[in-house]
């Protein structure tokens, strides 16, 4: 799509490998989180064909593209909200950033929203699996409210975190995921702009 970032992802997914690093397990369940157009997915669809991949996108013309791209690989589902710390309604805002680098924020019920919200909780309690093998989360500042509160649920159940933080948007990124990381055994290194956590 022209005037977009759709060819930068792809870059980063499969020219320069991003998500592309050893993993000692077989992977049952992925959730990609901020899933904008699915490259992310289709790269975990491909390099793990028997893993079940949900996507979760909240922006319109994103979503029916990630619908498209995905459609023809049964095992990714496809979900239209946003990944929050509770149940919520989002609007869509900074969009000067392009379709890859809008933000979301919380409104309330009576105003007008852009996607509603799910939890990591949620998605895990809708699956038939115990654990997320691989999380992949580039939500674009919305990882501040996710690790802020509500995490201890889901957060000990991850095998494989992937995430990009973007305080460069959102101030306190960082500070509330490592703060919410601490007490939990992960050993912590990078690919591309992402940290990727292993559970020891």
């Amino acid at each position: 799509r022209e005037d977009t970032t759709d060819m930068a992802i792809f870059k980063q997914i499969f020219i320069q490998k991003d998500y592309d690093f050893p993993i000692n397990m077989n992977p049952k369940f992925i959730i990609d989180g901020g899933a904008n157009v699915g490259y992310a997915s289709l790269f975990f669809a491909n390099k793990f064909p028997d893993a079940e991949i949900v996507a979760i996108e909240p922006e319109d013309s994103n979503f029916e593209v990630l619908q498209k791209n995905t459609s023809e690989y049964k095992q990714v589902k496809t979900i239209k909200a946003g990944i929050w710390h509770k149940k919520a309604k989002l609007k869509i805002v900074g969009t000067e950033w392009g379709k890859c680098g809008f933000m979301t924020k919380e409104v309330d019920t009576a105003d007008t929203y852009d996607a509603k919200t799910i939890t990591i909780d949620e998605i895990l309690k809708q699956s038939k699996y115990d654990e997320i093998d691989i999380l992949k989360l580039d939500v674009e500042g919305a990882e501040k409210e996710i690790f802020s509160s509500n995490y201890d649920s889901w957060l000990g159940k991850v095998n494989v975190l992937i995430i990009e933080l973007h305080d460069r948007i959102k101030m306190g990124c960082s500070e509330a995921f490592y703060s919410a990381i601490k007490k939990y055994n992960f050993e912590e290194t990078e690919s591309g702009e992402n940290i990727v956590l292993f559970k020891k």
